[in-house]
């Protein structure tokens, strides 16, 4: 082979390795000018909108939970969610009667009802006349969760009221023990909502005869009540 076919052999050798090393630096721009990245990127969007969708149900169930657990404790604070009005409220911090009955009655014997529902009280018979001589100790009182008030549904219609122990008075005539307030006015429009507490300043005047072991304190005060 003479000089000029070798020379002409090397040229085109080196078109040829300069060809093929252009192709592959097209290829390779071409890969890497390719969006590859928006594949991760889209996944940490993803991501990130599955993180705050769980962040923001979470902080609804917390709210729903925080929401259930306010309206349990106004349910367990009795009074606190309900009308004050509708009730007549007695003070047992001092006395500690074990029992706690409110008894009343209208001065014209006329029917007495239960505010909330409308039925006559215990005190009321079929006519709607009062039996006074059935109808004592009267109602018992519900006493407020852990506290030394006690309550019950306002009475409509009486015009007297006594606090008492609850103790008949067939157990009065047997030696039991009983105490009571004194007979006293009521007014369902001023006391309504109201507390009543016992003077104990005021020493309790013991009963006679069948009555000896009944003992009513004179004095005491209504002042409102408040949850």
């Amino acid at each position: 082979m003479n000089k000029i076919t070798k020379l002409g052999c090397a040229v085109f050798a080196a078109a040829l390795i300069i060809a093929c090393a252009g192709c592959s630096g097209s290829t390779s721009g071409t890969a890497s000018s390719a969006p590859a990245s928006s594949a991760p990127a889209s996944s940490a969007a993803a991501e990130s909108t599955e993180e705050s969708k769980a962040e923001s149900t979470e902080e609804s169930a917390e709210e729903s939970a925080a929401k259930s657990t306010e309206e349990s404790k106004s349910d367990e604070g009795g009074a606190s969610s309900e009308n004050i009005a509708d009730y007549l409220y007695f003070d047992n911090s001092e006395t500690k009667w074990e029992k706690v009955y409110a008894y009343w009655w209208n001065d014209d014997y006329a029917l007495i009802t239960n505010k909330l529902t409308g039925d006559p009280y215990p005190a009321n018979t079929e006519d709607g006349k009062q039996d006074l001589g059935t109808s004592w100790p009267g109602v018992e009182m519900e006493k407020i969760g852990d506290t030394d008030i006690y309550r019950v549904i306002m009475p409509v219609g009486a015009t007297s009221i006594i606090f008492n122990t609850g103790v008949s008075d067939d157990d009065v005539k047997k030696g039991v023990e009983a105490y009571q307030t004194a007979d006293m006015k009521f007014d369902e429009s001023a006391n309504a909502g109201q507390v009543y507490k016992i003077d104990l300043s005021q020493e309790a005047k013991k009963g006679r005869g069948v009555e000896k072991t009944k003992f009513r304190y004179p004095g005491g005060g209504w002042t409102d009540y408040t949850a």
